[in-house]
Order: structure tokens, then sequence, then C-alpha cells
């Protein structure tokens, strides 16, 4: 499915996938902006109506499974656009879900870390620059061949992403 916001001119489609493992729906965004850039993002289905949607934990410890349905996803795109760049913010961890744990500034939360290793671990660096700003938990998998074209830069990118999604993680406590 494919909707279209008109006041950022993005457009998201929608996929969904069901775990095996679970049996639990989940949906994946995939965000297409300007310059073949695409932005992911997913939750659980029983959750959609959440504000915290993107952080919310389902407790099934299954990262890996979901992750590796995005990244299926991010690889048929990539099939039809050898030039495309993608990208995501790692959602906050709701404040129930930190008791014991800490944020380490340097390394990003929990969540960027698993999903750093994911990307560094299926994606060597001949095609994509992987880029990661830790403090705005922000991962970018710049399309080398976009870079040397000089379709645009680290800079625009992170600079679109914050405008986009600043304030777009709404934590209730």
């Amino acid at each position: 499915m494919r909707s279209r916001d008109i006041y950022s001119l993005r457009i998201t489609d929608i996929w969904t996938f069901r775990s095996l493992k679970s049996n639990k729906r989940y949906i994946i965004e995939v965000e297409g902006f300007e310059n073949e850039f695409f932005g992911l993002k997913f939750y659980w289905k029983g959750v959609e109506k959440s504000k915290n949607r993107y952080s919310l934990l389902t407790d099934d410890y299954e990262p890996r499974r979901i992750i590796r349905s995005c990244i299926e996803i991010m690889l048929e795109y990539y099939r039809k656009n050898p030039f495309i760049s993608f990208g995501f913010v790692a959602a906050p961890d709701l404040e129930k879900d930190l008791v014991g744990k800490s944020f380490d500034q340097k390394n990003g939360s929990r969540r960027f870390r698993f999903y750093q290793r994911m990307m560094i671990t299926l994606f060597g660096p001949e095609t994509f620059l992987q880029v990661s700003d830790t403090t705005h938990t922000i991962y970018l998998m710049v399309n080398r061949q976009q870079l040397i074209q000089n379709n645009f830069t680290i800079k625009n990118i992170e600079d679109k992403l914050n405008q986009i999604y600043s304030g777009g993680y709404v934590l209730d406590n």
C-alpha cells in the first residue's frame, strides 16, 4: 500500500509480514524522500494506534527475524534501483524498559547498537558508506555511487531526517 504526505512530499510504502515464531503481524513503513533516499520504520500491528509504537518492545525475543525482514525489503528496493540509499532513526527506549540499564551517549541506545551490528554484518563497505550519529541514533547507509555523483552529502541527509523526525517519537511516561 502506498500513501502520500502532501506537506513533506514523502511517499510511504506499507509492507506487512507475520512472524513464524510469535504469529504476530508487523508493519514496515518505507518512506521515500528526494534523491533516492528511503527511511524504514517498523512496529507490531497490535500497537499501531499507540504514540509509542516504534519504541514498544514485544518481549518475543525475535529482533533478528524482524530486522531480517526489513533487510529483505531493503534488498527488494535496491534490486529495482541500484542507486538507492537507506536510513533509520532508532526509536528511544521507554522508561520502563530502561530500568537497570543505562544509555551510553557515546555508543547510542541498545536498539541502535543492535541495528548497527546487523547492518555492519550484512552489508559490506563496497556499496554503502555506513554512517552513524549515536547522539540522535541516526544510521545511514549511503550509496557510494550517489556520493561519487555528488547528488547529496551526509550532512544533507542528516539535516533532512532531523527536520522530518524531530518530535516524531513521542514518549508517554
